[in-house]
């Protein structure tokens, strides 16, 4: 025998769309704010997980030979992550900007299909990254830095722990990153 559940709505307001929306708009924020927080709280002081890759160079990369010059912005993103493109170009010019002072940043795509596309995309892009970028397909240094969502930015100190762990992008985080890097590079 079926039973009928009955499921009122209740809602506040006048229940209108656009009161509806603006709820929802508030609720993802609140919810990116505490995951934020919760990821930064888990990583943030700790050790940073070493490791050796090839990047799309071909070139040998380390985290132990990076930290070597100076503090390590390691930049993980996606060719299908629209944040991830937006965010590039603020990476960029805090690389260029503070590159001479030691800084080093280290690009970490997390496409699973290959090189071969990656490359013809970052071919296409309206700029040109000047760092080095290792293709982590096997998710390898994503798992050792915990990586949930993208874009996620790690910044590590020059004595190899984590200063900063941030998730997503909206315009004006550079601002903080920057911050972040000025205080790792002293």
């Amino acid at each position: 025998m079926r039973r009928k559940v009955m499921v009122s709505r209740r809602f506040t307001g006048d229940g209108s769309v656009a009161t509806l929306l603006a709820g929802t708009v508030v609720v993802v924020f609140v919810l990116l704010a505490a995951s934020r927080s919760m990821a930064a709280g888990g990583l943030e002081g700790q050790r940073a997980q070493t490791f050796s890759m090839v990047d799309m160079a071909e070139q040998p990369q380390s985290l132990e030979n990076l930290l070597k010059e100076g503090p390590v912005l390691l930049d993980f993103w996606s060719i299908y992550c629209v944040a991830c493109i937006q965010e590039l170009p603020s990476v960029i010019e805090l690389y260029e900007k503070y590159r001479g002072d030691g800084l080093r940043v280290l690009g970490i795509n997390l496409d699973s299909f290959g090189a071969r596309r990656v490359k013809r995309f970052i071919a296409g892009m309206e700029f040109t990254i000047p760092f080095p970028v290792i293709i982590d397909k096997k998710r390898e240094i994503a798992m050792g830095y915990k990586i949930s969502v993208l874009p996620t930015t790690v910044l590590i100190g020059k004595r190899g722990k984590i200063e900063m762990y941030h998730l997503g992008y909206i315009p004006g985080d550079e601002e903080l990153l920057e911050t972040k890097i000025k205080e790792a590079l002293k």
